[in-house]
């Protein structure tokens, strides 16, 4: 099964952040996970004030081992934040 998420999340600014993740070639020997945060912000004319991003790619083993740890401390956060406020 591939895996291809967008997450998207803008505030009222008119600022639009796009987090898209996608793994490519996994039923073969070589697969690769493209990794892509992007910037949009717009105007109150409607005029694209800024329109970037950036790609890393990595390989499964990689990205569990970059990403997992980041997950596992945001997950504590959550699970702590959400006691507190109960």
């Amino acid at each position: 099964m591939s895996f291809n998420k967008v997450y998207e999340f803008g505030r009222s600014d008119g600022l639009l952040k796009t987090v898209i993740i996608k793994e490519h070639n996994i039923n073969t020997s070589y697969a690769t996970i493209e990794f892509t945060i992007k910037n949009k912000l717009t105007g109150d004319d409607g005029k694209v004030i800024i329109d970037s991003g950036h790609t890393s790619f990595f390989e499964p083993r990689e990205f569990s081992e970059f990403f997992g740890p980041i997950i596992n401390d945001l997950k504590v956060r959550f699970d702590n934040a959400d006691s507190v406020q109960q």
